[in-house]
C-alpha cells in the first residue's frame, strides 16, 4: 500500500489539463485519487524516494519525471508514457508496464523482478546492472538499450527486439528468447546457460566468451557472429545457421548438430574430432588452428604437415601420432600424452608442454624456442639438432634423452633430471654450465 504522504505529494504535483472538458473530462471533480491516477499528467515531476506501492498510473504521462529509488511495487504503469524518465534505483517488483513507453529512460540499478513489460518500448533505455529476473518481456523493444551486467535470469523475452543491445557480462540463464532478434547485439561474457534461443536471430552478434552450456539454439541464425572463446558444451545446434561464424577456441563437446546444421568444414571437423575422436585417422595437412580440442583422442593419427597453431589440446592423446612438419606454434599441449609421437622438424615455438608425457618421442630438428616444458617427461626422447632458445625445461625429466647439436642459448635447465642425458656440440652451454650438467649425470660427446 502506498504511503499517505507520498500520495498527497503526488496529488499536488498533478498537472491539470489546459482544457479539462476536452482532454480529461471530470478528472478533478470526480476521480478517486486514493489509488487511481489513471491518465494523469505528471510530466517532469520529482517523485524520488516516494512510496507509491500498488497504485494505478495506467496511461499516465510521466515524461522526464524523476522517480529515483521510489517504491513502485505492483504499480500499474500499463500504457504510460515514461519517455526519458529517471527510475534509477527504483523498486518495481511485479509492476505492470505492459505497452509502456520507457524509451530513453534511466533504469540503472532498478529492480523489476517479476514485472510485466509485454510490448513495452525500451529503445535506448539504460538498464545497467538492473534486476529483471522472472520478468515478462514478450515482444518488448530493447533496440540500442544498455543491459550490461543486468540480471535477466528466467525472464521471458519471446519475440523481443534486442537488436544492437548491449548485454555484456549479463546473466540470461534459463531465459526464453524464442524468436527474439539479437542481431548486432554485444554479449561479451554473457551467461546464457540453459537458455532457449530457438529460432532466434543472432546474426552478426558478438558473443565472445559467452556461456551457452545446454542452450537451445535449434534453428537459430548465427551468420557472421563472433563466438570466440564461447562455451557451447551440450548445446543444441540442430538446423542452426553457423556459416562464417568465428568459432575460435569454442568448446563444441557434446554439441548436437544434424544434417541441416550449416557449419564451415573446418569447424565440422573440429566438432567431429572432439566428439568422436580421431584415433588412427589420416588427417594429413588439415588446418584446425585456433581450435578447442581439449582432451581429444588423436593417438596414432597422421597429422603430417597439419596446421594446429594456437589450438588447445590440453589432456589430449597424441601417443604414436605422426606430427612431422606440423605447426604447433603457441599451442596448449600441457598435460598431454605424446609418448612415442613423431614430432620431427615440427614447429613448437612458444608452445606450452608443461607436464606433458614425451617418453621416447622423436623431436629431432624441432623448433622449441620460447616453449614451456616445466616438469615434462622427456625420458629417452630424441631432440638432436632441436632449437631450444629461451626454452624452460625446469624440473623436466631428461633422463637418457639425446640433445646432440641442440641449441640451448638462454634455456633453463634448473632442477632437470639429467642421468644419462646425452649432449654434444651444443650452442648456449658454457664450460661452467657443462661441468654442472656432468655433475648432475649428463654425458657429453663433443
Amino acid at each position: 500500500m502506498a504511503n499517505q504522504n507520498s500520495l498527497e505529494k503526488l496529488k499536488q504535483l498533478i498537472v491539470a489539463p489546459k482544457n479539462p472538458t476536452k482532454d480529461c473530462p471530470e478528472l478533478f471533480s470526480h476521480q478517486n485519487f486514493n489509488d487511481n491516477f489513471a491518465g494523469v499528467n505528471l510530466e517532469s515531476v520529482d517523485l524520488s524516494l516516494s512510496d507509491l506501492d500498488d497504485i494505478n498510473l495506467s496511461g499516465a504521462i510521466l515524461k522526464n519525471a524523476y522517480l529515483l529509488c521510489a517504491n513502485l511495487k505492483r504499480t500499474n504503469f500499463s500504457n504510460a508514457n515514461l519517455t526519458n524518465a529517471n527510475l534509477s534505483g527504483a523498486i518495481m517488483w511485479f509492476a505492470n508496464l505492459c505497452n509502456a513507453n520507457l524509451s530513453g529512460s534511466d533504469l540503472r540499478g532498478s529492480s523489476l523482478r517479476g514485472a510485466n513489460l509485454r510490448g513495452a518500448k525500451l529503445k535506448g533505455a539504460n538498464l545497467w546492472r538492473s534486476d529483471l529476473t522472472n520478468g515478462e518481456f514478450n515482444e518488448a523493444n530493447f533496440v540500442d538499450a544498455n543491459l550490461n551486467r543486468a540480471n535477466l535470469k528466467n525472464a521471458n523475452l519471446t519475440g523481443a527486439n534486442l537488436s544492437y543491445v548491449q548485454l555484456n557480462d549479463a546473466s540470461l540463464e534459463e531465459v526464453n528468447l524464442t524468436g527474439a532478434n539479437l542481431s548486432y547485439a554485444q554479449l561479451n561474457d554473457v551467461n546464457l546457460k540453459d537458455s532457449n534461443l530457438e529460432g532466434a536471430n543472432l546474426s552478426s552478434v558478438n558473443l565472445v566468451g559467452g556461456k551457452l552450456t545446454r542452450a537451445n539454439l535449434k534453428g537459430a541464425n548465427l551468420k557472421g557472429a563472433n563466438l570466440e572463446n564461447a562455451n557451447l558444451c551440450d548445446a543444441n545446434l540442430n538446423y542452426a545457421k553457423l556459416k562464417g561464424v568465428n568459432l575460435n577456441h569454442v568448446n563444441l563437446r557434446g554439441v548436437k548438430i544434424n544434417h541441416a546444421t550449416e557449419l564451415d568444414n573446418k569447424w565440422y571437423l573440429v566438432w567431429d574430432i572432439v566428439n568422436h575422436g580421431a584415433y588412427g585417422r589420416n588427417l594429413r595437412g588439415i588446418n584446425v588452428e585456433d581450435a578447442d580440442l581439449k582432451g581429444a583422442n588423436l593417438g596414432a593419427a597422421n597429422l603430417t604437415d597439419a596446421n594446429l597453431t594456437n589450438s588447445n589440446f590440453r589432456f589430449a592423446n597424441f601417443s604414436d601420432a605422426n606430427l612431422t612438419n606440423t605447426k604447433l606454434t603457441n599451442a596448449n599441449l600441457a598435460d598431454i600424452n605424446l609418448i612415442k609421437a613423431n614430432l620431427y622438424n615440427s614447429n613448437l615455438y612458444g608452445a606450452n608442454l608443461n607436464s606433458s608425457l614425451l617418453f621416447n618421442a622423436n623431436m629431432s630438428g624441432a623448433l622449441l624456442n620460447e616453449a614451456k616444458l616445466v616438469k615434462s617427461q622427456l625420458c629417452d626422447a630424441e631432440l638432436s639438432h632441436a632449437k631450444l632458445v629461451n626454452t624452460n625445461l625446469m624440473n623436466a625429466n631428461l633422463k637418457r634423452a639425446r640433445f646432440l647439436g641442440a641449441d640451448f642459448r638462454e634455456s633453463n635447465l634448473e632442477g632437470a633430471e639429467l642421468e644419462g642425458t646425452i649432449f654434444g656440440n651444443n650452442l648456449g652451454i658454457s664450460e661452467e654450465m657443462k661441468q654442472d650438467l656432468i655433475e648432475r649425470g649428463a654425458i657429453f660427446k663433443d
